[in-house]
Parts: structure tokens; C-alpha cells; sequence
């Protein structure tokens, strides 16, 4: 009975129930400004015109930095402009800038780059602080998610960018996890799974839709990942088709991520495991359920499974 409820854990928990629970690598930019005077008074909509040429000039430096052009780049940055890493590493002046820039692009030729602003707030009449999510894909693996602050100045008539901070998140959010948006699969001698990972409404959850087929049976199930606002932790419910469900909490730990859940299966055993997702690309993680337990009776640790994107 116990290897019986086993499989069903390693279907349900270790790649519905806990598949489902899955995380990322990181990297950003931001921004940061210090002893800027107070905005002048007035509403938002007597800086349409400012606002539109901040986001213009943004588009135009991940538009250099996308094809490799470390100069153009450096040109969207004051002279004596503030590069700060996630690290507290900090480059100044736009040469030196110009200098770090050609040697990462050197190290990295393929990359894209996504932006999603969340703010833009003007502190006097010559400066603006904007904040925001940039995604970095290099094309050698995981793209990097982290907050940017960029602190904007305007000088002989053009917005540039005066200090640019990378901002590396301490606590998992869901940004961390988009890389799993998508479709994944794996494949095993007892069962089979395939998950697929979607945002829902303005990216407050990460919804996944679950398969595992063993030999005799199928469970189907759905999978909602979102962020407590109480406490600030990911958490993942989980309801099978059949009548299981569950709950739990993630943490990211550098390149792995652990999931410690308990769930109700659809026969009314209780079940709790901690899970290890160990990232090894943005296109293939490892999945271990560890420490397992049915109706309190220790079960043990389970071998990794290796789990692939599938691609369109």
C-alpha cells in the first residue's frame, strides 16, 4: 500500500502538487538617488512631455545595449554617472561605465533585454526616480530578474541617467519564477508528467495545469502560485481533479529552490515532503522530493528527476 501511495506522491506531490512550486535565476538593473530636491508642485499630467522622452531615452539604451554598442550605451549617462551591482560594487564615470559594458557584451554577444516599468516620480525639475523589473537573457542559460532604480537628470536639454542600481531581490517574488511560463515534461519508467505554467490576471499569480499518467491511472490537477501579502512568502495551493488538494511555501536558496508542503490525498491520507528544485538551465531543472511522509509513517527520500521544457 505504502509503494502504491508512493507513485501516486511522486505523480501528485513530487510533479503535480509540488512539480508546480518552481523558481529562477536572477539579474537587473536599478537605480537609486540621493539628496534630490522635492518635485515641484502640480500634477502628474504637467510632465507628459518629460515622461515621454524618459521612456524614449530608455528605449533607446536597451536598444544600444541589445545590439552590442557599449559607447551608445555609455552616451545615455551622465559624465560622471553611478553604476551600482547587486553586490554594492559601484563603476563611476561614464568611461568606466563605457569600459564595463564593452567587456560584458564581449563575454556576452547573444542577449535580449525586457523592461516593465512599475514607476516614475519626478523629484524637482531637472531629476526623475524610476523603478521597475528588467529581465536579462544572455542566451547561456538562466535570464537574471531583479528590480532596477535608475535616477534621471536632465542636462542640456536631454534626460540622462545618473545613477543606474541593481537591485537583487533577498526574498523570492514572483518575477523570479517567469522562466517557468510555459510547458514542461518528464519522463519515467513508473510515470510520465507535463505541466504547464501561465500568468493570470496583471501577473498576481502564476496558474499551472498538471498531467501525470502512470500506467493505470491519470491524475489532473490545477496549481496556483502567488504571494502572501501578510507575510511577503510564495505560497502554492494545489487541487487534483479527484479530490486531493494541498498547500505549502517556497524559498529560493541560491540556485535551488525548497518547497515544504502537506496535502490531502483523494483517498484521505495525509501526506507532507520538502522538495528541492535545482536549477541546472533556463531550460532544465532537477526535482527531488525529500523527507516524505504518509499518514505520519516515513516514506524517505526519492531519486532527482530531470525536467525539460518543451519547446514550441
Amino acid at each position: 500500500m505504502v509503494a502504491q501511495k508512493t507513485r501516486l506522491l511522486v505523480a501528485l506531490a513530487g510533479l503535480g502538487l509540488l512539480l508546480g512550486g518552481l523558481a529562477v535565476g536572477q539579474f537587473t538593473g536599478g537605480l537609486h538617488a540621493q539628496g534630490t530636491a522635492p518635485a515641484p508642485a502640480g500634477g502628474a499630467e504637467d510632465r507628459a512631455a518629460d515622461r515621454e522622452a524618459i521612456r524614449q531615452a530608455m528605449k533607446d539604451f536597451i536598444a544600444a545595449f541589445e545590439r552590442g554598442d557599449a559607447a551608445a550605451v555609455a552616451a545615455h549617462m551622465t559624465t560622471g554617472a553611478e553604476l551600482i551591482a547587486p553586490d554594492g560594487t559601484t563603476v563611476l564615470g561614464r568611461d568606466a561605465i563605457q569600459k564595463r559594458y564593452v567587456d560584458y557584451l564581449a563575454k556576452n554577444p547573444k542577449h535580449s533585454v525586457k523592461v516593465e516599468p512599475e514607476s516614475l516620480n519626478f523629484l524637482s525639475r531637472d531629476t526623475a526616480l524610476a523603478e521597475g523589473h528588467m529581465t536579462v537573457s544572455t542566451g547561456k542559460g538562466d535570464p537574471g530578474v531583479d528590480r532596477y532604480v535608475i535616477l534621471h537628470v536632465r542636462e542640456d536639454g536631454k534626460w540622462l541617467i545618473a545613477v543606474l542600481r541593481n537591485v537583487e531581490s533577498e526574498q523570492a517574488t514572483l518575477r523570479d519564477l517567469e522562466w517557468l511560463i510555459g510547458t514542461w515534461e518528464t519522463k519515467g519508467a513508473e510515470a510520465q508528467a507535463r505541466t504547464t505554467y501561465q500568468w493570470v490576471g496583471n501577473k498576481s499569480f502564476i496558474r499551472s495545469e498538471f498531467t501525470v499518467r502512470e500506467k493505470d491511472k491519470s491524475v489532473t490537477g490545477t496549481q496556483m502560485i502567488g504571494l502572501d501579502p501578510n507575510t511577503g512568502e510564495l505560497r502554492i495551493w494545489t487541487f487534483e481533479a479527484d479530490g486531493g488538494y494541498g498547500e505549502g511555501t517556497c524559498e529560493r536558496d541560491g540556485k535551488k529552490w525548497v518547497f515544504s508542503s502537506s496535502a490531502t490525498l483523494s483517498d484521505g491520507s495525509a501526506m507532507t515532503a520538502t522538495n528541492i528544485l535545482t536549477q541546472i538551465n533556463n531550460d532544465t531543472f532537477t526535482w527531488q522530493p525529500v523527507n516524505l511522509t504518509i499518514d505520519g509513517e516515513p516514506v524517505g527520500n526519492l531519486p532527482p528527476v530531470k525536467v525539460t521544457r518543451v519547446k514550441k
